[in-house]
């Protein structure tokens, strides 16, 4: 069966099929699957059943080399560590949780800006879902920069954001992480797709911080103004998860965030990451 790409909303995300993710890619189907990738942002492949975490890797490596897990290592449930594979899950095990982010919703993000050389790329399989909530939403952040006010785009063209995160945050409640105790790493507020060419805004709710050379309270009403703009409903793709789909992003132009769901209900993804050895470009 020869692969389709169907897209699935005005924003971004389209579903790849014609693809068993357990067999070998074709050069042509690599790259016509990479090629989605990047015109639609999220690309969906639905009815992958058992998929295996090496599935997982060896999909991915289609596509770059596999990032590795930046989670304090002693945060991990030790019959789950791994150095290439992460599970999102509120599944409990021995009276602890077996994944990252087990419960309740998550900001709005793009995956590790505080390193300095994001992963490019994220992807989840859905191995157990919840009936009810859980939805992995998608803000396409070409369209969020093309929606800027110019006045804004000259304010900010070549400027740089502070990034932080402390590992288990999903939703930030107080004004400023610990630097002297988390990763963080200044990026440009609009980034250049180094493969696209295309601008993309690159700062988020749960782990930008400030504009550097701006005063704080100023900077603040920008990025807020920003944020709101990135929650708008006419940039998002709301993926609602069934049993065996994988989902791929790009976090160079993408954020996400999840909703809430009921604490009693089951949520385990598996989470595998391509890396990126290129520098972030200001636009």
């Amino acid at each position: 069966m020869a692969v389709k790409v169907t897209p699935l909303s005005d924003a971004c995300g389209a579903e790849i099929s014609g693809v068993d993710m357990k067999d070998s890619l074709s050069p042509e189907d690599a790259s016509t699957i990479y090629q989605a990738w990047l015109d639609y942002l999220v690309i969906v492949i639905r009815d992958q059943m058992e998929l295996t975490p090496a599935d997982q890797k060896n999909f991915c490596g289609y596509f770059g080399k596999i990032g590795e897990y930046n989670r304090p290592k002693e945060r991990q449930h030790p019959k789950h560590a791994s150095d290439e594979i992460m599970l999102v899950s509120n599944v409990r095990e021995d009276g602890r949780v077996i994944g990252a982010h087990p419960d309740g919703e998550m900001m709005w993000h793009t995956d590790t800006p505080y390193l300095r050389n994001p992963h490019k790329a994220t992807t989840l399989y859905g191995v157990e879902v919840p009936n009810i909530g859980g939805d992995t939403q998608f803000s396409n952040q070409y369209l969020v920069y093309d929606a800027l006010p110019q006045e804004m785009k000259d304010k900010l063209a070549g400027m740089l954001a502070m990034n932080c995160y402390e590992f288990g945050t999903t939703v930030k409640t107080f004004e400023k992480y610990d630097r002297n105790a988390v990763p963080h790493h200044p990026h440009p507020v609009f980034r250049k797709h180094p493969e696209t060419g295309r601008t993309a805004v690159y700062v988020c709710p749960l782990m930008t911080e400030e504009i550097i050379g701006i005063d704080e309270g100023e900077g603040k009403e920008i990025l807020d103004e920003i944020y709101a703009l990135q929650r708008e409903p006419r940039f998002v793709y709301a993926h609602k998860w069934q049993v065996g789909d994988f989902v791929m992003w790009d976090n160079r132009c993408l954020l996400h965030a999840r909703t809430d769901f009921p604490r009693e209900q089951r949520r385990l993804l598996r989470r595998v990451t391509i890396s990126d050895e290129a520098e972030v470009m200001v636009a």
